[in-house]
């Protein structure tokens, strides 16, 4: 799949080469989702699921990309050996083999298939040139498929389709993948409208997939509030104090104590202390994605910010950096909830690893002129999820994600392994980079599907598949 920038569309270009949007969210950064979209990164995978907000199954009478399928070879090409990761030295060599001859378009890896590479020729003799690959690469798992639309019949449709949803206002939030793999132009993220569908109708029959979303889904643009229901804004500074990060100040001392720690500068203004306490929300965010506060929520016993992305919608994505924003509120104390409370980002708890993001407040605030201690506001100790299972070689179930494993070799064994698990070894894939971890390495165990496991150690992700019987010695 080629995913096409440029200088008309290129600010609209946020699809993965995977076909998946990346995650977005206000407050979050997901390094799972990071991690599964490096390991997938071939654009034969499964279709990804539709985003929160995006509509039906298709649009103007065109199919949704999530139900189009990729080009797969004659069943009887496949076998069940080798099993790839990443293969990128055979995926190098495939390439150089396959552009030094007519009608090559694209390469990708087919994860439905053990992730054999697959290249794809539009107007070439695909048989012929099977033949000739299976000379070239002997043994390897690499096809040769028959394309519908070459790239530059992709690209020419582009050049039509994009200017024709801008005149209806609809350029597509997702961005534009020219997808050789499922022969279609795929369109991600077309906010929905009579406007849109009228501008599709004018390329009925052409190879072209959309997928829409409701326009209501969108967070709208807009400055940042300097107030809300039952609370003001004190300060707020792009990039300053530490991300993933609240607290909460009763007192003058505190509140400066507060300032600092928030790293905004010129010294907090006036609090009335009688009607009012002070949250501050360490926010993070993506580099392409500053964060707005539109508002403080109240849960039961958790207050939490409402922050979002401005113009972020389904299909938006963000870079995974993570950067610090930094939002000082005076909340009315009317809106606090009576007795004890935490402050955490947003409705979510603290991810993994920043258990420091939730404050708990062991008093009532909520009475007029009521203060805390130092003491008294303080981090969660039991904050952020509980430490992951620690799997055993043997162990009766699958791996759930972010379980963890203590990899040790196994003389009797040819090549990595791990495992049993449910009753299967697993290998290292083929093609995967070079084992390099110790003995006694703690790792982190994600399940891809029946087929795939990550694991992960703190410098490499590396991608496991089922073994034979016959891969360690009785």
């Amino acid at each position: 799949m080629s995913v096409v920038g440029g200088a008309d569309w290129g600010h609209v270009m946020r699809t993965s080469i995977a076909g998946t949007p990346a995650p977005l969210r206000g407050s979050r950064i997901s390094a799972l989702a990071l991690l599964l979209a490096v390991v997938l990164a071939g654009c034969a995978g499964p279709a990804a699921p539709r985003p929160g907000g995006a509509t039906g199954d298709g649009y103007g009478g065109f199919p949704s990309c999530a139900d189009t399928a990729t080009i797969a070879a004659d069943p009887a090409l496949y076998r069940d050996q080798p099993q790839y990761g990443n293969a990128t030295e055979l995926v190098d060599a495939v390439r150089a083999w396959a552009s030094e001859r007519p009608g090559f378009e694209e390469l990708w890896l087919d994860r439905d298939h053990h992730g054999w590479v697959t290249v794809g020729f539009h107007g070439a003799d695909v048989a012929a040139l099977q033949e000739q690959v299976a000379d070239e690469f002997p043994g390897e798992g690499v096809v040769v498929v028959a394309v519908p639309y070459a790239l530059a019949d992709l690209q020419s449709l582009m050049d039509r389709v994009m200017p024709a949803l801008a005149a209806a206002d609809a350029t597509p939030t997702g961005g534009v993948a020219l997808d050789v793999p499922r022969g279609r132009l795929s369109v991600h993220g077309v906010p929905a409208s009579a406007q849109a569908e009228d501008a599709l109708r004018q390329f009925a029959g052409e190879p072209l997939c959309v997928d829409v979303v409701d326009p209501a889904s969108f967070v709208p643009e807009g400055d940042q509030p300097a107030s809300g229901d039952g609370w003001r804004l004190l300060g707020h500074q792009q990039g300053a104090g530490e991300a993933y990060r609240t607290g909460v100040a009763t007192t003058d001392d505190q509140l400066a104590s507060l300032w600092t720690e928030a790293g905004l500068e010129d010294g907090p203004p006036d609090v009335d202390w009688p009607s009012e306490v002070v949250v501050w929300f360490g926010a993070v965010y993506g580099s392409s994605c500053p964060v707005r506060l539109d508002g403080v929520v109240v849960r039961g016993a958790t207050v939490h910010g409402e922050i979002v992305v401005p113009g972020s919608g389904p299909f938006s994505a963000c870079t995974e950096d993570a950067n610090p924003h930094s939002f000082v509120v005076a909340i009315d104390r009317a809106l606090l909830p009576t007795g004890p409370f935490v402050v955490q980002l947003d409705a979510d708890g603290p991810p993994s690893g920043v258990p420091q993001e939730r404050t708990v407040v062991d008093v009532d605030l909520s009475t007029p002129g009521a203060t805390a201690t130092d003491g008294q506001i303080h981090l969660d100790p039991d904050a952020g999820p509980p430490e992951a299972a620690l799997l055993a070689d043997g162990d009766a179930r699958i791996p759930e994600a972010g379980a963890r494993y203590v990899w040790r070799p196994r003389p009797e064994c040819r090549g990595v392994v791990v495992g049993p698990f449910a009753g299967t070894l697993w290998r290292l894939a083929d093609g995967e980079a070079e084992w390099t971890e110790q003995e006694g390495q703690e790792l982190r165990v994600s399940p891809i599907d029946d087929d795939a496991l990550v694991l992960s150690s703190p410098g490499m992700d590396y991608l496991f598949v089922p073994a034979r019987d016959d891969v360690c010695d009785e």
